[in-house]
């Protein structure tokens, strides 16, 4: 499973003396380690934005692939670079956790708007005015760019949350993630039971019936949401008789 290939602390590709900001692509910003993302029967949360109806879907996490961090060995020179993360990725495997292939392009109608082909990690080049380092951030293909009044300020980003959402039900429909599991679901209910129960605490009349409306809103769109079983026979059409 090949996985991006440019470490943090890489060397800069311009002098620091120098105008960093040459290359309209170069964001003033610390390079970061490669990710991967893991994905659980034991986490996730019910979404909607993006979605046609409220539907459960899991929580992913980003793994740095950050040599001496959280299992993740410094390269050795003349190894290849995939030694380094191997083991860490394994172990994550063994605790239950699935690895989302890095390398597998993601269908192109939930690209957000401008972004090319590709997996769902992207790499900028970087040079942080701050420290002197330059190479390459990691950045999560959802998270685009904002406008900024100059080329050289510090990048600011926005998530397209629609995207992701259909992305991951997909990828969940198709069994390459696995759905939040009905002991997960539960204790997500039972949370937010308990949090509904609270609001009574609060002295305020007003405010305490504004929350726990919310509460009682999010609360039953979590016992009511679709649920993805990605085993499921296709429903078939009976005939009228």
């Amino acid at each position: 499973m090949p996985v991006p290939q440019t470490m943090q602390g890489a060397p800069a590709t311009a002098s620091p003396f120098a105008d960093p900001f040459a290359g309209t692509a170069t964001l003033n910003a610390a390079p970061t380690a490669p990710f991967v993302y893991l994905a659980s029967a034991e986490s996730g949360s019910v979404k909607s934005a993006g979605l046609k109806e409220p539907t459960w879907l899991p929580e992913l996490a980003i793994f740095r692939l950050e040599p001496g961090v959280q299992g993740v060995e410094v390269i050795k020179e003349g190894a290849p670079r995939a030694s380094a993360w191997a083991l860490a990725l394994e172990q994550r495997r063994r605790e239950g956790w699935v690895v989302l292939d890095p390398s597998e392009n993601i269908p192109a109608e939930f690209l957000p708007p401008g972004e090319p082909a590709g997996p769902y990690w992207r790499a900028d080049d970087c040079y942080h005015l701050r420290s002197g380092v330059g190479g390459k951030r990691y950045r999560e293909v959802f998270s685009t760019r904002l406008p900024s009044r100059r080329e050289s300020a510090p990048p600011r980003w926005t998530f397209d949350r629609e995207r992701f959402n259909r992305w991951l039900a997909w990828m969940v429909e198709t069994g390459a993630v696995p759905s939040p599991d009905e002991m997960t679901r539960d204790e997500v209910v039972s949370q937010l039971e308990a949090w509904a129960g609270s609001q009574s605490r609060i002295p305020d009349p007003s405010l305490r019936a504004q929350q726990t409306a919310t509460l009682q809103e999010r609360l039953e769109a979590h016992r009511l949401a679709r649920v993805i079983d990605a085993d499921a026979p296709a429903p078939t059409k009976r005939s009228r008789k």
